[in-house]
């Protein structure tokens, strides 16, 4: 049998015990860069972190694209928000104040984790004052200027041409103790057993920076508030695990005609598995297409923050042998 390893990456360890549930032999390659070799009735592959070799290069690359992704999925008639491509800080400047774009995101083309990404943006000072966050260092950068759609924020894994698991991600936020500023409560936030300091765990810290700051600012608030007993204060507008969102399990929730729009953006990129993200306008009862992801977080499926775990590992390692079973 072989012996299980403690991996760096929470994902990859769900891989690899899913892996040998399967019977299949797994050797570590290397723990430090999340590097798994699969063997299964003479037939071997390489999984890296979450990098699945049924997924192509080129429609990785897309997906590692913001502005590709759009631009390959707008001739399918897949709801997104309007958004617009800019290099320079001048050309945000002039989108800004030529287009209907409030409220607005302002994110890179490429990236992950929520890095850059800043939301809900009312205003043009606002707008202004984000700027140099945005493009920061000298030279041009790939930045999207993004509608902003107010709504529940999903993550639909898609397997295979079917959904294995919803999560709705809730943005970082604490709730009040009555006793407690919102820095003390951030601090208890951070010292939960299950927050991790990278990626290890379900849950990821909250790290107090400009944009937890502009949000506290937009509600009149400081770090320095003490909220009443069970008041919730929001510290992000994005959702992501990683800037200490948390997952709440819905894979029973979510309507069938969310779930064939994932479905439908996964097979037009090419991708076998990968995360689609989307918002859900309750009030317009629509979900609008945000990204896909071709190297997806697994783990927050397994052990979701609330509701019932989902045993998406399984369903991948089927899915990585299954042309090989009828081989």
């Amino acid at each position: 049998m072989t012996k299980t390893k403690k991996l760096k990456s929470k994902s990859t360890q769900v891989i690899l015990q899913s892996a040998l549930k399967k019977g299949a032999k797994v050797e570590v390659i290397s723990p430090r860069f999340n590097l798994l070799k699969l063997t299964w009735n003479g037939h071997c592959l390489f999984v890296k972190g979450t990098s699945f070799p049924v997924n192509p290069q080129p429609s990785c690359m897309i997906a590692n694209n913001k502005f590709l992704t759009k631009k390959v999925l707008k001739p399918h008639k897949i709801p997104m928000p309007k958004s617009w491509l800019v290099r320079s800080a001048s050309e945000a400047h002039k989108i800004a104040t030529s287009k209907e774009i409030f409220p607005c995101v302002l994110k890179p083309v490429k990236g992950a984790h929520g890095k850059k990404v800043f939301a809900k943006i009312e205003s043009l000072d606002e707008f202004e004052e984000i700027l140099p966050l945005v493009f920061g260092n000298p030279g041009k950068r790939d930045i999207l200027v993004e509608e902003f759609i107010e709504g529940k924020d999903y993550r639909f894994l898609v397997v295979d041409n079917k959904v294995s698991a919803v999560m709705e991600r809730i943005p970082a936020h604490v709730i009040g103790d009555g006793e407690s500023s919102i820095r003390q409560l951030v601090k208890k936030f951070n010292q939960n057993p299950l927050v991790g300091k990278r990626y290890e765990k379900p849950m990821c810290r909250i790290q107090v920076d400009s944009e937890v700051k502009r949000i506290l600012k937009k509600q009149g608030k400081k770090l320095s508030y003490i909220p009443k007993e069970g008041e919730r204060i929001f510290l992000r507008q994005n959702a992501n695990i990683s800037t200490g969102g948390i997952g709440k399990d819905v894979s029973d929730e979510v309507s069938q005609e969310l779930k064939k729009i994932a479905i439908k953006a996964a097979k037009i990129i090419g991708l076998k598995i990968t995360g689609v993200d989307m918002i859900y306008n309750p009030r317009k009862n629509k979900g609008y297409l945000l990204e896909l992801n071709d190297c997806p977080g697994i783990d927050i499926h397994h052990f979701p923050v609330k509701g019932k775990p989902q045993d998406v590992g399984s369903d991948i390692i089927g899915v990585l042998f299954k042309k090989r079973r009828s081989n």
